[in-house]
């Protein structure tokens, strides 16, 4: 256990001593990235609740219940799975392990260095939670790029991982986002405290509706759309083209792996 601490610290190390420093340009842009099923092709919850052969057991209905029509908080619907696959003889370390296996969208490897080349930065925010995404992008070698998690922290790893909420007190300003997280409130955030060239932001859920409305004229925002298959629908590119288009002010693209991101921003001299 004291093993397995020690490395947790080694991957929560302070950023600047991993990464190199920026030198902070009217140049600088900066990329921000959601998770789930974005980097990664499917929700980061899937592998753990695929831990237990007979997933009745988690009576992942009535979690999922008390997620829609109470908290609205997916921390606590986390906390609820962990605890339930405990009593299942579920173990943190299979926990961890599997999020190491999490498939990403083919590209991100390609685009990451590329972005890294280009003194881009590059923020992860997901309504997810810290410990998902580090273990997940250390395993495959690419957390060296990234300048910083926006996410949910992990307050407790044995016997059972807790979630805190990333807001506290939980917010309540925003009515698009969910209590525990509003990803708009980052993107202000960092356009309050740095100068970008440009925010370009890569989504595909509902919760990331908002962030894309806080762009400006000159930054980029990338919806998920599968137009060969419609039997996958991606929330955020729906709601933004149906409910908000008129709202957004910035430039929106559709794509559905990485590889179609970074063909995007080449031809856009992005990258």
């Amino acid at each position: 256990m004291l093993n397995f601490f020690s490395h947790f610290s080694s991957i929560c190390r302070p950023y600047s001593s991993i990464i190199r420093s920026y030198r902070m340009s009217s140049e600088l842009n900066l990329f921000i990235f959601d998770f789930d099923e974005t980097l990664s092709i499917r929700a980061s919850s899937d592998p753990i609740e695929e831990l237990v052969h007979d997933k009745k057991k988690l009576n992942l209905n009535d979690i999922n219940d008390r997620y829609e029509k109470l908290h609205h908080c997916w921390n606590i619907r986390m906390n609820e799975v962990h605890e339930r696959l405990a009593q299942q003889g579920i173990q943190t370390e299979q926990i961890i392990e599997a999020f190491r296996t999490i498939e990403l969208s083919p590209g991100v490897d390609d685009l990451f260095r590329n972005i890294y080349m280009k003194n881009g930065r590059i923020v992860i925010m997901s309504n997810a939670c810290d410990l998902v995404i580090k273990e997940c992008l250390q395993a495959q070698n690419l957390f060296q790029y990234i300048h910083k998690i926006e996410s949910n922290p992990v307050r407790q790893i044995y016997p059972i991982i807790i979630i805190d909420e990333y807001e506290k007190p939980l917010q309540t300003t925003c009515k698009i986002c969910e209590p525990n997280l509003c990803k708009g409130s980052i993107i202000d955030k960092y356009r309050d405290k740095n100068k970008f060239n440009k925010i370009i932001f890569i989504g595909d859920g509902d919760n990331d509706v908002c962030a894309a409305l806080r762009l400006n004229k000159n930054d980029i925002v990338f919806a998920k759309h599968d137009e060969k298959d419609n039997t996958k629908i991606y929330p955020m590119y729906n709601i933004l083209k149906n409910q908000y288009f008129h709202q957004l002010k910035t430039e929106l693209f559709i794509w559905n792996t990485m590889k179609d991101i970074q063909e995007i921003l080449k031809m856009k001299n992005i990258l």
